[in-house]
């Protein structure tokens, strides 16, 4: 505001002070649109190049996870042969099998993924070294072998599953697959940012995809695919990111651990009769050996009055392999809200916790982070061909 002051001299002089803050503004500055250009265009810019530089891994995570999904009914479609009784049988001995499977596989990290959930289903081994698998499927009464996958490691789940966890690259991968799941986290709040106007449109099918250019049609399909996907997008980030954290931290851990399974004096089976006799509500679902002198017989499952997002093994009764005397118990639900939280984001990721609709709708929503990460790039691609230039029309004389 501008002061008008006369001097003893006669001459006039002008004083102009600083205008008050507005309202809303910052540090006294309104915020013009100058300031809001340049914010979306920063938010732009870090949208624009997360997806050109994790794009391609983007793609590659989003499809091996949208099958892995499947992953138990693929292998059970593809080893059907191999894990099927000629004849059903109605006891389960895993005392007759464990001793002779530990012996002819020093070594090896032995573990029963899961126990047959039907008469004529065989006992599936598996070994485990490294990067390495084993199969080995036993009659359930007898203990002798009916089949064997010496390389496990290759069947398609397995190969899909280190894609997806490790890039196929070890601990490498490990590590740039934790980086990608930051970069998608960047996108997804970066895109709600650029989209947050098309939010209510898209949802309530108001918002028009245009049909007339290709990058007009890749633009309006980005946004109603990344508007619909943008809840899902967040969860699988933030279970992914927690996941990925926790495999890089164990692979930075150091190298792996000598094997040496020991004797397992006690017997098998009446542990797991005592575990179930002791905890009736526990399901046992996956038993794991120890893996050196000091280590010990786990049976792993979960409880029937847990919630399906409590996941199907991420509870545990330890055994003494020695005198089988159940010690420890670990059940998810009497842990603190904390380890709770952080052990059901593992099973919220996989999906695993319901059935075949939640999989499927797990399975399509996994695909669009690939999709878009094609129109992204289609996109940026369009934008750097040149502009035709426009011809101006020819004027006539009489014009």
């Amino acid at each position: 505001m501008p002061i008008t002051c006369h001097r003893p001299t006669g001459t006039v002089a002008t004083t102009t002070l600083p205008a008050p803050a507005v309202p809303g503004s910052r540090w006294g500055r309104p915020i013009t649109g100058n300031i809001l250009k340049k914010r979306i265009k920063r938010t732009f810019s870090i949208h624009h190049w997360c997806g050109l530089i994790a794009g391609m891994f983007i793609l590659a995570i989003s499809v091996s996870g949208s099958i892995l999904v499947f992953d138990d009914s693929i292998d059970e479609a593809v080893y059907t042969r191999e894990a099927r009784l000629e004849a059903p049988t109605q006891v389960l001995h895993i005392d007759k099998s464990f001793q002779w499977v530990r012996a002819q596989n020093p070594g090896w990290d032995v573990r029963i993924p899961s126990l047959p959930t039907s008469p004529d289903q065989a006992l599936l081994y598996e070994l485990r070294q490294g990067q390495f698998r084993k199969w080995v499927f036993v009659h359930p009464e007898t203990g002798q072998e009916v089949a064997t996958v010496p390389q496990a490691h290759n069947r398609l789940t397995y190969v899909l599953l280190n894609l997806h966890y490790n890039l196929l690259s070890g601990t490498p991968g490990k590590i740039a697959v934790l980086l990608v799941g930051v970069a998608l986290l960047l996108l997804t709040v970066t895109g709600f940012i650029l989209y947050r106007k098309s939010i209510v449109k898209v949802l309530t099918f108001r918002q028009k995809v245009s049909f007339k250019s290709r990058r007009s049609l890749y633009s309006g399909l980005h946004r109603v695919i990344g508007v619909w996907a943008l809840a899902f997008n967040l969860l699988i980030c933030v279970t992914g990111l927690s996941l990925a954290i926790t495999v890089v931290n164990s692979a930075l851990k150091g190298g792996n651990k000598e094997i040496a399974v020991p004797q397992v004096t006690a017997s098998v089976d009446a542990a797991v009769a005592e575990a179930r006799a002791a905890y009736p509500d526990f399901v046992i679902t996956y038993v794991r050996f120890p893996t050196s002198a000091d280590g010990k017989l786990q049976l792993l499952g979960h409880l029937h009055s847990d919630p399906s997002y409590y996941g199907k093994l991420y509870s545990k009764v330890q055994v003494n392999y020695q005198t089988g005397e159940l010690e420890d118990a670990y059940f998810l639900r009497d842990q603190p809200w904390l380890d709770r939280f952080l052990t059901v984001l593992h099973p919220i990721h996989f999906g695993d916790y319901a059935g075949l609709a939640v999989k499927i709708l797990y399975s399509f929503f996994g695909l669009m982070p690939g999709l878009l990460s094609v129109s992204g790039f289609v996109i940026w691609y369009y934008r750097q061909q040149p502009k035709p230039e426009r011809r101006r029309p020819k004027l006539t004389r009489a014009a």
